[in-house]
């Protein structure tokens, strides 16, 4: 599985929109999300675990940058969607291929995950 791209949803004040469908992540390519120029505390990502009985892990990986020194790892209980905004320093890829994404895994293609930019 190729690495797919989440399509950020971007809100304005004041207006309802659609939220851009989910995208399951594995643990193999994962997803990226676009946090090129946005500012931290305005993306919300959105994770959520479709097994019917187990807990799954969802792990951001950390990014290139000199902040970028863990992933981090959210346990989601079956059934569950969490709601996370990261901070950018330590998480989005500032050089390579990757550069102004962050890169989600899952461990299991159960884990699919949905941004949403704030106004």
């Amino acid at each position: 599985m190729a690495m797919t791209k989440i399509e950020n949803t971007k809100l304005l004040r004041n207006e309802a929109k659609e939220i851009e469908s989910a995208v399951a992540v594995d643990v193999s390519a994962g997803a990226s999300v676009d946090y090129t120029e946005k500012l931290d505390g305005k993306i919300l990502l959105m994770i959520t675990n479709s097994h019917s009985s187990e807990s799954k892990k969802a792990t951001i990986l950390k990014g290139n940058s000199l902040q970028g020194t863990e992933d981090l790892e959210v346990s989601i209980p079956s059934g569950k969607t969490y709601g996370i905004v990261i901070e950018s320093g330590k998480f989005e890829n500032v050089s390579g291929e990757n550069a102004g994404k962050v890169i989600i895994k899952g461990e299991t293609t159960d884990i699919t995950v949905q941004a949403v930019e704030l106004p």
